[in-house]
């Protein structure tokens, strides 16, 4: 469908879908094509992929469940209470937490430079807010007005060349599109925190402290990583809609002192408990400091350099499996297979969950010939994270080597929604359409090829190809 039908659908179809709701937050009726019920939906169908694409999870049962007693009583405060709620630690150094209806989540690296329990109550606070003013459901109506659905991820995928797509360190997906708001939704937002701390008997000024404490981490891991506010990275793009430090701290001073009467129960901190609590994080977020280094010189391609900052790394805490799945990657990069296996299977000896070691066996087979088996890994890593883009082109690709080419299309048509650009993908496509005598798609995918890279082996086959089976196709 073209670009002027499309938008004709949208006009003579949208009265059947607006309606407006009530905002639990301000009373006030607002236009809204996303029911509680769908928000819910759309926060499940996300989690995986905020997951991996934040780590997976930190694994400390006495600290998560701490924490997550102070994050349900913030929820109970809130104007939707009876929303569920699950709660996570991230294990990435990116400073940031987040909230999706039903899930809520705190970064290893932002946790790690709190000093108290206020603070963690304003900056999770802040995000419940996100989810109670329905700040998600907002961004999707207005998505779907714009244009009737999206591509994500592409603009991290489509320029890689062939295979090194697939060994990308991490993931690429949905997370700016629910994690970034615009600055009225942000000041609702800090507003919102105040007001739930409050309730709790916390120092709402720790509010400040919090918003001072995520200013500093952020700049620390820019520092770390060598980059600055002003490149474009995830964290530039994360931030870019936050107020600025000086006048988010006077906006926020100005919330406080319009809260309704509140009671500070004991010293409205609560900071020795804490610290006890996330010692041993502080602790494991050192070492990956040295982590980052390798993960950064492994982006760089410097591999040699990236392993002995990881062996570094291993020396320091051998129990993380983060550490052995990046040992997989240098090793795939030096077509160590052998080693590489070793490694994706220590992870997993550690965390038997931890998708990325799944990826990592499946591309150990697939580089070695072994197709049927690849075939089996990629689906594990698929079955714990479905939108990973990465796996679904390996699981593509794999079938496609043993041209079983029915079951090679979808994987391979799913990765090329996401990467449009990808310099292979739509040539794969046209030989598996061909293959399946679907000759109308696999011209339609030809041509593709030809627009995205012409002069690649698979874009001088297409043109052959289009040179046959073209001029028969009406």
């Amino acid at each position: 469908m073209n670009k002027a039908f499309l938008k004709l659908l949208v006009i003579l179809l949208l009265p059947v879908f607006i309606s407006c709701a009530s905002n639990p937050v301000t009373g006030q009726y607002e236009l809204m094509l996303v029911s509680e019920e769908q928000e819910l939906a759309i926060g499940k169908e996300a989690s995986p992929s905020l997951q991996w694409e934040f780590g997976g999870y930190y694994h400390d049962g006495a600290l998560e469940s701490y924490l997550e007693s102070i994050v349900k009583q913030l929820w109970q405060n809130s104007e939707r209470p009876h929303l569920p709620v699950t709660f996570h630690i991230q294990n990435t150094s990116i400073p940031n937490a987040f909230a999706l209806p039903g899930n809520v989540a705190i970064t290893r690296g932002l946790l790690s430079n709190m000093e108290n329990e206020a603070e963690f109550a304003a900056v999770i606070g802040h995000e419940i807010g996100h989810v109670m003013a329905r700040h998600s459901a907002e961004k999707m109506t207005r998505l779907t007005l714009q244009q009737l659905g999206l591509t994500l991820g592409a603009a991290a995928l489509g320029e890689k060349k062939g295979g090194d797509i697939l060994l990308k360190a991490g993931a690429a997906g949905t997370s700016l599109l629910f994690l970034s708001y615009d600055r009225d939704q942000e000041i609702q937002a800090d507003r919102l925190g105040v007001k739930y701390m409050a309730r709790l008997g916390y120092d709402p000024r720790e509010a400040i402290s919090a918003h001072r404490v995520l200013e500093k981490t952020v700049a620390d891991y820019l520092k770390r990583m060598g980059k600055t506010r002003q490149e474009d990275n995830f964290i530039t793009q994360m931030l870019s809609t936050h107020p600025r430090a000086e006048v988010r701290i006077n906006e926020i001073q100005a919330m406080i002192n319009e809260l309704p009467p509140y009671t500070v129960r004991d010293d409205g901190k609560y900071q020795r408990r804490f610290k006890e609590a996330v010692k041993k994080v502080k602790e494991t977020n050192q070492v990956y400091f040295v982590y980052d280094e390798a993960e950064d010189l492994y982006q760089k391609e410097n591999f040699s350099a990236a392993e002995e900052s990881l062996k570094k790394a291993i020396s320091l805490d051998a129990s993380q499996s983060t550490f052995y799945n990046l040992m997989g990657l240098i090793k795939l990069q030096q077509k160590n297979y052998p080693d590489a296996e070793k490694s994706y299977r220590k992870a997993l000896s550690i965390d038997a969950n931890y998708q990325p070691s799944f990826y990592g066996l499946g591309l150990v087979n697939y580089y070695q010939g072994n197709h049927g088996k690849a075939v089996d890994e990629f689906k594990k890593s698929l079955s714990l994270f479905p939108d990973h883009a990465q796996t679904q082109f390996g699981l593509g690709k794999s079938y496609f080597k043993l041209q079983q080419y029915a079951e090679a299309m979808p994987y391979l048509q799913n990765f090329a929604e996401a990467a449009p650009r990808h310099p292979e993908v739509h040539g794969l496509l046209g030989i598996s359409y061909e293959k399946n005598g679907d000759i109308k798609t696999a011209v339609r995918e030809y041509d593709y090829q030809l627009q995205v890279a012409p002069d690649t082996e698979l874009g001088k086959f297409a043109k052959q190809r289009l040179a046959v089976l073209a001029p028969g196709v009406k």
